[in-house]
């Protein structure tokens, strides 16, 4: 495909125990049970070297709008992150 693509990619979670996991830090005693093959994004992360795993706060995530119920107010914050800015989105509709 000639894709090109910036490395170490960045996968923003707001889900911190996921971050903990994946980034291999000891989240509690049941994780022993989890099977290996899960630990594909580890293998991405550490031997690899193409990710980056970061915890984002819900309320930066611009992916809840596609996932979440949000207000108004959320959706028009978030929604330039996907579609862009410009100067049409400040201006008044006509009532």
């Amino acid at each position: 495909m000639g894709l090109k693509v910036k490395l170490p990619m960045v996968l923003e979670m707001d889900n911190k125990g996921a971050v903990d996991l994946a980034n291999n830090y000891s989240v509690g005693g049941r994780t022993r049970h989890v099977d290996a093959r899960f630990f594909y994004l580890r293998e991405l992360k550490e031997e690899e070297g193409l990710m980056v795993i970061k915890h984002v706060p819900g309320i930066e995530n611009d992916a809840d709008i596609f996932t979440k119920n949000v207000d108004a107010q959320t959706f028009e914050r978030h929604l330039p992150a996907f579609v862009g800015y410009d100067e049409y989105m400040d201006a008044k509709t006509p009532e």
